[in-house]
């Protein structure tokens, strides 16, 4: 984390860059969940017809959103890195044509007051929120406060662009911008998907509706789950904002895929079909992903389901609560995969009546669902990280090796930490 000094100039030389080109947009996408799906899709939207700069990676810091608003890496190591990244910001505030048009920048919040600290040093043109969820904020902090922070960023942009489905509307008496949209999937958002027709290998078909065009026009979105659409909607809502043509607004969205470990559908061994939505897990996210399994036409489904991490005192009714959703006459198995989900998930999905598998971990799910998975089935992955890992379980189902790039966490440093928790726990459960 850099010294106080440092995040002050870097703030005040962002605040510069700004003053002196007027011209480059501002997009900043915030929320309790679904930043990184949004702001993916809105940029690729927007690189259909601006120069568009976007960092993947998530800011951990204010001046990481600094540092990624004016596209500077820090070095990893150097006696005067700080005064080589301070040049290199100067040279981009005073440069006479920046390289870019638009720049899409995540915030995320994690405590009380992050976004509003902002408000001193930029003012962005769109502010969309993607939702106000039982994420990791809800945990430290009431959800009214929760949405207050949220919605605290959008205020003081030019324009706010609210997800209707998933931010509540009790919390609209926090907006004090009178400048707001609205996009999602259910007909009460300005901008909305209006489905004609689905398929596993093609996707969504329909059209997306707003206030530019009231009969809609025909769009493709190769993505599963309406959760997983709405991002898609976000990107077409800015798009229309920002003076995107119609023509290519469609190729945008058409172009979207999953990012990995959300939602991403895989073909499995077998002519099956993976779901994998192993990168992280809460309630709302599993309760949807589940129900994105339920509303799928094919002869069999299972369910794995790992541990919800951070969820500290909430979560034995949290995981009893998603267990007490699966049912007995949508899912062939429940599988479960970490104490948490083996102790409170799994004996609520007995309760209901479903057949259900407790495994030590992701391994040992994986070679089950091999088992079970049959032709034109579906296996549903959804899990946390640390202790769980349920992308190696995918990884065992996989029609070709080669969709394993298609996962998270596959870098060395993490298979070297997943190989040894393996080890470690399988170890302790012989004992």
């Amino acid at each position: 984390m850099p010294p106080k000094r440092i995040e002050k100039k870097l703030a005040k030389l962002t605040r510069e860059f700004f003053a002196h080109h007027p011209d480059v947009r501002l997009i900043a996408v915030t929320g309790s969940a679904g930043k990184a799906s949004t702001k993916t899709a809105i940029a690729t939207v927007l690189a259909k017809q601006y120069t568009v700069q976007l960092r993947n990676e998530e800011p951990l810091t204010k001046s990481d959103v600094f540092l990624q608003i004016m596209g500077v890496k820090v070095p990893e190591k150097g006696l005067f890195k700080w005064r080589k990244v301070i040049k290199a910001v100067k040279k981009r505030v005073n440069v006479e044509q920046p390289e870019v048009q638009v720049i899409v920048q995540e915030f995320n919040p994690k405590e009380l007051g992050y976004n509003n600290w902002f408000r001193q040093y930029i003012i962005p043109d769109i502010t969309v929120v993607t939702s106000v969820t039982n994420g990791r904020m809800q945990v430290d902090y009431p959800v009214e406060q929760v949405a207050e922070e949220m919605i605290a960023l959008a205020n003081y942009s030019r324009l706010a662009i609210i997800n209707r489905d998933d931010v509540e509307g009790r919390f609209a008496g926090f907006l004090t911008n009178p400048n707001i949209t609205t996009y999602g999937t259910t007909l009460v958002a300005e901008y909305y998907f209006d489905q004609h027709d689905f398929s596993l290998a093609d996707g969504y078909q329909g059209n997306i509706m707003s206030p530019e065009n009231i009969d809609g026009v025909e769009a493709t979105i190769h993505l599963l789950g309406e959760h997983n659409m709405r991002p898609a909607i976000a990107a077409a809502a800015v798009g229309y904002k920002l003076g995107v043509t119609e023509h290519n607004i469609v190729a945008g969205v058409a172009s979207l895929h999953s990012l990995p470990g959300r939602m991403n559908v895989l073909e499995g061994a077998d002519k099956t079909w993976l779901i994998d939505d192993s990168y992280s897990s809460t309630p709302a996210t599993a309760l949807s992903a589940l129900q994105t399994l339920y509303s799928l036409n094919v002869p069999q489904r299972i369910a794995v389901f790992g541990n919800m991490n951070g969820l500290k005192g909430v979560f034995e009714e949290a995981h009893r609560e998603l267990g007490s959703h699966c049912t007995v006459d949508m899912l062939d198995w429940v599988v479960t995969v970490g104490e948490k989900a083996n102790t409170y998930l799994a004996p609520a999905a007995r309760q209901k009546g479903c057949q259900v598998k407790e495994c030590i971990d992701a391994i040992e799910a994986g070679a089950f669902v091999r088992e079970k998975l049959t032709e034109d089935g579906v296996a549903l992955f959804k899990g946390s990280s640390g202790g769980v890992w349920l992308e190696e379980a995918v990884k065992i189902n996989l029609l070709s090796a080669q969709d394993e790039l298609q996962l998270v966490r596959q870098e060395p440093k993490w298979l070297e930490r997943k190989q040894a928790f393996f080890t470690e726990n399988r170890t302790r459960m012989i004992q």
